[in-house]
């Protein structure tokens, strides 16, 4: 801390011996020759509400250590970076491979992509490296309830889906119950008639109301 104070008074103290030239700019930060517009015009920027100045062929890109006459040029890491250099620290779009600079970022996983390109919200889902919007990914993965045909989507909190399989169907948990009197099936043990899950009670009721009738349809007329 007391070196970094000793530079800064320093630095103070030189600019002050400059004080009568009007053109002065500010001692060159690779240099540490004063900034004149007799020398070219410099290159300026403020970092940290400190104004650092540059002679333009000192001024060089962090990176490559490219002079850069243009005067654009893009932070990184508080260091100036020709626009070569700051598209390879951005890198590309996930989805177009386009260069990311003068765009704004939107990062999903390990991937960085143009909003534009990939519109998604701040909630997205990933499988197998690719990256879906709520509805895509409900469509193209989420199972449907073999109880009420309704999604089965991941819990609010965890994100994780809760499912009970039984015999390749897949239900939600409130769904797995009996048709009649809504008892859920903890032990998986369910009967099933026609589409429909049942209790055992309530299935041997079914099964009987159908025997009575083929009974009776069996009888003959008197």
């Amino acid at each position: 801390m007391a070196e970094q104070l000793d530079k800064i008074a320093d630095s103070l103290q030189k600019d002050l011996s400059m004080a009568e030239h009007e053109d002065f700019a500010g001692h060159c930060e690779k240099c540490s020759e004063p900034v004149l517009n007799d020398t070219g015009p410099g290159v300026s920027y403020t970092l940290e509400g400190v104004r650092r100045a540059f002679h333009r062929h000192c001024f060089n890109c962090e990176d490559c250590q490219s002079p850069i006459r243009d005067g654009s040029f893009f932070m990184h890491n508080d260091k100036p970076h020709c626009r070569a250099c700051y598209e390879k620290v951005l890198g590309k779009c996930g989805k177009c491979d386009k260069p990311l600079i003068g765009s704004q970022i939107m990062k999903a996983g390990d991937s960085k992509f143009h909003p534009s390109v990939r519109k998604l919200t701040a909630r997205y889902f990933e499988k197998r490296g690719e990256l879906y919007c709520r509805d895509c990914y409900e469509t193209e993965y989420v199972p449907v309830c073999s109880g009420c045909a309704g999604k089965i989507l991941p819990d609010a909190e965890s994100t994780k889906i809760t499912m009970v399989e039984w015999k390749d169907k897949k239900y939600h948990p409130k769904c797995f119950a009996c048709r009649d009197c809504n008892t859920p099936f903890n032990d998986l043990k369910a009967l099933h008639h026609k589409g429909e899950l049942y209790c055992e009670p309530h299935y041997f009721e079914v099964v009987k109301k159908l025997d009575d009738a083929h009974d009776a349809a069996r009888k003959p007329i008197a």
